[in-house]
């Protein structure tokens, strides 16, 4: 196994997608097609030419930043893959001088972003989508 990272790399929303999916979660190809390369920063780790981790931020670029879509293929669990991308992100954000990270996540993960630096606190989300929101 031979990582490599790379910070805002040029991606195709395909392999962004079928990495979801891996995961569980949904693909959503189309609406990737529009997200990827507008976002404030971005980070994928790949294994030889295969993704195999992805994060992304969005930003107001001074006082806000919010990580997203973090995601890591389930054969590359537990080898500090996710940290790492986050890290590279985190740094990126510091280095802006932007005044907050923000970051939403399962409870299960509440080590993994501790451990990324997060003090941890409440938070909520609604979505839309699930409400039956048109996804269109």
């Amino acid at each position: 196994m031979r990582l490599r990272y790379i910070e805002n790399p040029e991606l195709e929303a395909g392999a962004v997608a079928a990495l979801r999916v891996e995961v569980g979660w949904e693909g959503r190809e189309e609406k990737l097609e529009r997200i990827i390369g507008s976002t404030y920063a971005n980070a994928a780790c790949y294994d030889g030419k295969r993704l195999i981790g992805y994060v992304d931020v969005i930003s107001d670029g001074v006082d806000d930043a919010f990580i997203r879509n973090l995601v890591v293929h389930p054969k590359y669990h537990r080898k500090g893959i996710a940290l790492n991308l986050l890290q590279i992100v985190i740094k990126r954000i510091q280095t802006d001088r932007i005044k907050t990270i923000n970051v939403l996540f399962e409870p299960q993960l509440t080590e993994l972003y501790r451990k990324a630096g997060f003090k941890i606190i409440n938070g909520g989300i609604i979505d839309n989508e699930k409400k039956g929101f048109d996804s269109r």
